[in-house]
């Protein structure tokens, strides 16, 4: 049954509404009234959450219903949401969407948000919440949808974006906000031309490189609240990054924008228990993957510089670090393309060999560990063929094991988690188990082989190790020794820190590399270095650059905490015990 909204039953209140009745008001009084209702609801209706008594299981944490109440009171509904990572904002605007939805307040909604989040953002509404949400793709399905999840980069583009702005919406929610920043461009622009009574722009930072960020991004919001920027810059920079009378900032920040630090939670965070087991591959396990990178590096020595092609060696190499039966279905598919004999001669050579290699080291330290622990464990490959390999293996060794890919159906996907949570001890999941589901039931995972791509893994951990997480988080990293593996571990453990980086943060530390992918680096660095000495410093310069990018990141951080009135917590991040074997 729908609520209607709550009016105070004061007299005043009982005679606008008679006079209501009795068809006194003209126009102009009938919006005055609806505005005064407004004004009533908002400003002192929301003495209770809704939300928490029509979803009785579900509990917020003080700091969630703390910022939650203060939107809807005091903001209005238009708010920066800006809680460190990890504290849970996707559910304190969720809230605020229940909350607005129970009372009437509102019918059309829609959340922007990048495109690889957007499941997560149907599953969490529809799961936790209970608000079904419609994740649209189609120019028709705008109009048709009430309630509406799309991806910034597609709501912005033709023919989406003119539909999308002649729609009146009640609220709209715009997450990983900072990416409207600057207000030159389209998509600033798309946000700031949609009817919209209320906004939410949710970030974890709201500056990143620069005052004017946060200009920007506030006048999104709310026109005027900071002036003009001339009159900004005059009053609250002393440069592009050094604020000045930050006193009187911060109190025109706290009118928009609501931001809490871990520390004052108060909360326990799960320590993430780091263990890395050093692989030692066997003769011809060795032997292969040797010549499938001298092979790579042949392939792409040999190609001019401004026609590499590096996906494909990449793939490869991945590949031959995970499992020989995940290469050998690359090197068949470039045999079939191969051009010369010589070419042929070669692939042919290393198909062979991947052929003959039954056994793998690593799955034999798998079932050890496996077999050293009655606890449920999640084993992450990147690749289906290895997924594969490994369900046989355990069904062989009578370990109950569900397997969980991209090409399964949603319902199949369901009935796999399902299994797995009720009776199979062991997941075998590709990288569509990094996506979109929280799985903590579970506190153990297997990185089996380590994507290139860090945001990856910290998908993959983020599955488990997050807020409501009960128990302590054991990660398992497999790095086979003398491989390009050992070197992307060694990156990311030593010089940025991933395992103690909160879940959230670490797309803004690899942000600050100028636009270069992670995996296109190292791959460059393994594919054109001409010894080990050689590679060993690139690897190194390399890392110092990551180690850098960190280092400003919590500069950000900082500056982030100073104007949201916090004391800074410079290198916070899980507690996090590590070891290598």
């Amino acid at each position: 049954m729908e609520m209607r909204p709550p009016i105070l039953y004061r007299p005043e209140n009982l005679e606008i509404l008679e006079r209501l009745a009795a068809g006194q008001f003209e126009n102009k009084g009938r919006y005055e009234l609806n505005q005064q209702a407004n004004r009533l609801s908002l400003a002192e209706g929301f003495d209770r959450l809704l939300s928490l008594e029509a979803l009785p299981e579900f509990t917020l944490y003080d700091h969630q219903k703390a910022a939650i109440l203060k939107v809807l009171r005091q903001m209005r509904g238009r708010a920066v949401l800006a809680d460190e990572v990890g504290l849970g904002k996707t559910i304190e605007a969720g809230i605020i969407l229940k909350e607005y939805i129970l009372r009437g307040l509102a019918r059309k909604v829609l959340i922007l948000a990048p495109a690889s989040l957007t499941t997560q953002w149907e599953q969490e509404m529809r799961r936790r919440l209970g608000l079904d949400f419609a994740v649209n793709t189609r120019p028709e399905g705008w109009e048709a949808e009430d309630l509406v999840i799309a991806s910034l980069d597609t709501a912005k583009r033709a023919p989406h974006a003119g539909i999308i702005q002649k729609i009146k919406y009640d609220v709209v929610v715009v997450d990983e906000a900072h990416k409207l920043k600057n207000n030159t461009t389209v998509i600033w622009r798309f946000v700031d031309g949609l009817h919209k009574k209320h906004l939410l722009l949710l970030t974890a930072t709201p500056v990143q490189n620069g005052l004017r960020e946060l200009y920007n991004m506030i006048t999104l919001l709310k026109p005027g609240q900071l002036k003009t920027y001339s009159a900004f810059k005059r009053e609250f920079m002393l440069d592009k990054r050094v604020p000045k009378n930050t006193g009187r900032l911060k109190d025109l920040l706290g009118e928009v924008m609501v931001r809490t630090s871990r520390r004052e939670t108060l909360l326990r965070f799960p320590k993430r228990l780091v263990t890395t087991l050093e692989v030692e591959l066997d003769g011809r396990e060795h032997d292969f993957y040797a010549a499938v990178a001298e092979f790579a590096r042949t392939v792409y020595l040999s190609q001019p510089e401004e026609k590499h092609n590096l996906l494909p060696l990449i793939l490869l190499l991945r590949e031959a670090c995970s499992s020989a039966c995940a290469a050998q279905r690359t090197l068949e598919q470039m045999l079939r393309r191969a051009k010369t004999p010589a070419e042929k001669a070669g692939l042919q050579d290393l198909v062979t060999m991947a052929g003959q290699i039954s056994g793998q080291k690593k799955a034999e330290m798998l079932l050890d560990f496996l077999a050293a622990t009655d606890e449920k464990v999640i084993v992450f490959t990147e690749f289906t063929a290895t997924m594969e390999f490994l369900c046989r293996l355990l069904k062989q060794a009578g370990i109950p094991a569900a397997k969980f890919h991209g090409g399964l159906s949603l319902r199949n996907k369901d009935e796999a988690i399902a299994a797995f949570r009720a009776g199979k001890r062991v997941l075998v999941s590709t990288e569509a188990g990094g996506e979109g589901r929280n799985l903590q039931f579970c506190h153990q995972m297997v990185n089996y082989d380590l994507p290139w791509n860090p945001m990856r893994v910290e998908q993959r951990i983020g599955r488990i190790h997050r807020l409501g997480q009960q128990k302590d988080v054991r990660i398992l990293n497999f790095a086979t020794r003398g491989t390009v593996e050992a070197y992307v571990l060694y990156l990311l453990d030593r010089k940025i820190h991933m395992f103690e980086t909160v879940v959230g943060e670490l797309e803004m530390i690899m942000e600050d590399l100028d636009g270069k992918s992670f995996e296109t680096c190292v791959a460059d660095l393994i594919l054109s270095s001409r010894s080990e000495a050689d590679l060993y410093e690139r690897v190194e310069a390399f890392g110092e650059e990551l180690a850098a990018a960190r280092r400003r990141y919590e500069e950000i951080r900082r500056l982030n905490d100073q104007l949201a009135g916090l004391e800074s917590e410079t290198g916070e991040g899980w507690e996090t015990v590590g070891e290598h074997v």
